[in-house]
């Protein structure tokens, strides 16, 4: 998946990726500038994912301050599932008001209506994306979106307007949402994603607290030669001042990426591509 513009990640992120060095090359010669993957620990890496699969799942999973947001979430809001027809009208509010309140410039396809607009109707055709809304006085004022695969569920876009943060949405979608997705048929697992590559400890904080546990991976991240300049000083100088005057998500994107990665990955040399050894980065 091109997750930024020549940036390729694997997905879903449970299944291992083993990368054949001409496999990695083929991407190269299409345009990919770095790939990242999950794969065996022993192969990149140590890293985790932050995964439930508590069975029942219950408010006695949770920490004693998660579990008292999330009543007070429950009790506040109504938590329901979202059309994604109301998602494309009222969805871009309030990505922009979380976007804002994070410091986060975001990406086109949250912040621009159009956008915005055709990504739910992608949304709505698939049968396995699913979305809840928290409601205060019939308002919508909070999603969650989930997408199942193998016998994982995602959880994705679990936000919230600023102004509603008192009544604890948040935390009451994401509890309502992996307890949904555990009851499930066929799902095993809910992940709320892989560890960051900046240290995020009110996060974690927040995932552990709501009964997620980390599960060991490994992950590995192997970088174009003809893209090396890139992660350079200057290269992150220029993203961060010159880039995000016309395009500030890219920007901030790139710099995060760049920043976190240019000291843990190791080029794959075009010599080492074609003739079948590589010296892949690990992250």
């Amino acid at each position: 998946m091109e997750k930024r513009k020549f940036f390729y990640e694997s997905i879903p992120q449970h299944r291992r990726v083993h990368l054949r060095p001409q496999a990695a090359a083929r991407l190269f010669r299409g345009g990919a500038a770095v790939l990242r993957y999950t794969c065996e620990e022993h192969e990149g890496d140590p890293s985790f994912e932050y995964v439930c699969s508590q069975k029942p799942f219950s408010l006695e999973a949770l920490s004693s301050d998660a579990r008292r947001r999330v009543r007070r979430g429950l009790e506040s809001c109504e938590i329901r599932p979202a059309d994604f027809t109301l998602l494309a009208e009222r969805g871009c509010a309030i990505n922009r008001s979380t976007l804002e309140r994070q410091g986060r410039s975001g990406v086109e396809w949250m912040t621009d209506e159009a956008v915005w607009r055709r990504y739910m109707t992608a949304c709505a055709g698939i049968p396995n994306v699913h979305a809840l809304g928290a409601f205060v006085e019939g308002q919508l004022c909070g999603y969650s979106m989930a997408v199942t695969v193998d016998d994982y569920a995602y959880l994705y876009h679990t936000q919230a307007l600023s102004e509603y943060l008192k009544y604890s949405p948040v935390n009451a979608l994401t509890y309502a949402m992996t307890k949904a997705m555990l009851e499930c048929e066929g799902i095993q697992n809910v992940s709320q994603g892989l560890e960051s590559f900046q240290p995020l400890p009110e996060v974690e904080k927040f995932k552990l607290g709501l009964g997620f546990r980390k599960r060991a991976l490994g992950r590995k991240v192997v970088i174009n030669p003809l893209a090396r300049p890139l992660f350079s000083s200057p290269a992150i100088w220029l993203a961060k001042n010159a880039l995000a005057k016309f395009k500030p998500g890219l920007a901030e994107d790139f710099a995060t990426f760049t920043t976190s990665l240019r000291n843990r990955a190791t080029t794959l040399s075009r010599g080492e591509a074609s003739s079948g050894k590589s010296t892949g980065g690990n992250l």
